[in-house]
């Protein structure tokens, strides 16, 4: 039995920032899209990890966090625990005119030794509330509150370039969030890693960004042989359904090769998803061409070839198009520009 291929291509049908029309030819997934069965989500919300959540089996509950937090801090500490977790992720907030507008700590150039001495400042005031901040990683930070607050979060990937504003934490608790991260942006303004940022030309780092608050949820059997991915939620929800889980492959034939076991396999390419969000349409149209080099166009050959049987590409835009080997041969279904796609999003 051949491996059959899910392919999760978050950022593929949100090129903001491009001009659609000057977008390069990817024969490759072009013909892909084309040749398969294309079906649209109905219900539910879409975007990058709640569509990660969902290849899962997971969906989020009204009121509550998706629990990213806790999730990914499984992948970067390497513990497991039943505590209710909030990531605290280090981002900078630049005023452009009434508005303050995100940058998320990808385009920061944080070190880890900065990371854990800004944490460590933050520790001196806020241990006496009970809290417990960790930066196992320089971008992303993880808080245990001394309780779990009531309140609801907003993703960061929607937050990154917008105005924060709207964005800020609700609920009960939400009010006193608020006065928690003024007081957090003070002590930043304050700090000597800061100072040294400005003094090199970098950004500071001046805010958090609290979101994916929760605890580990419970996931039922899933349908995935292996799971391969870069990024520490899909790895995590990987572990916890007690599926392998293995870093991606740069290339489908280095994949291909190490895909031995016969099943349905997951694979998350998430190269497209920052640029998208960022508007970064050079950024964009590069891991757009790498993508149809490495992945979409020796798919396709190999879906010719029938060494693989199925293959279906995920969007977060909640869309999805799958094909059979057989399907791959339709050579009367002519493929579309990735402009016509991209255009028909709203």
């Amino acid at each position: 039995m051949r491996p059959q291929l899910t392919l999760y291509l978050p950022g593929l049908l949100i090129a903001s920032g491009n001009d659609h029309t000057e977008l390069g030819r990817c024969r490759g997934l072009e013909t892909l899209l084309a040749r398969a069965e294309q079906k649209s989500q109905t219900g539910g919300t879409t975007g990058y990890e709640h569509e990660l959540f969902r290849l899962f089996g997971l969906e989020q509950e009204e009121n509550t966090d998706l629990p990213v937090a806790a999730v990914s801090r499984m992948h970067d500490m390497g513990v497991i625990d039943k505590d209710w977790w909030l990531r605290a992720d280090p981002v900078h907030l630049s005023l452009q005119q009434d508005r303050l507008i995100l940058t998320d700590a990808r385009r920061l150039d944080i070190t880890q030794d900065e990371a854990n001495r800004m944490v460590a400042e933050i520790m001196e005031v806020f241990t006496a509330d009970g809290w417990l901040l960790k930066a196992p990683r320089p971008d992303r930070w993880y808080l245990k509150p001394a309780r779990a607050p009531k309140i609801t979060t907003t993703l960061l990937s929607r937050a990154i370039g917008q105005d924060v504003h709207p964005f800020l934490p609700g609920g009960p608790d939400g009010k006193a969030w608020h006065t928690t991260l003024n007081e957090i942006q003070i002590l930043l303004h304050t700090t000597t890693v800061n100072a040294e940022r400005e003094k090199d030309g970098k950004l500071p780092i001046n805010s958090l960004w609290f979101w994916g608050g929760g605890r580990l949820p419970r996931i039922k059997p899933v349908s995935w042989t292996h799971v391969w991915s870069k990024e520490p939620v899909s790895l995590s929800l990987a572990r916890l359904s007690g599926t392998p889980g293995d870093n991606t492959p740069d290339r489908f034939e280095d994949w291909h090769k190490l895909a031995v076991r016969p099943g349905e396999h997951l694979v998350v390419l998430d190269d497209l998803q920052h640029a998208a969000i960022y508007g970064d349409a050079q950024e964009w149209n590069n891991a757009l061409q790498r993508l149809e080099r490495d992945w979409m166009m020796p798919l396709l050959q190999a879906l010719k070839s029938n060494t693989i049987t199925n293959a279906t590409l995920i969007t977060d835009k909640g869309m999805s198009f799958s094909l059979t080997s057989r399907q791959a041969r339709h050579w009367w279904r002519f493929p579309r520009p990735l402009a016509t796609y991209l255009a028909a999003q709203p």
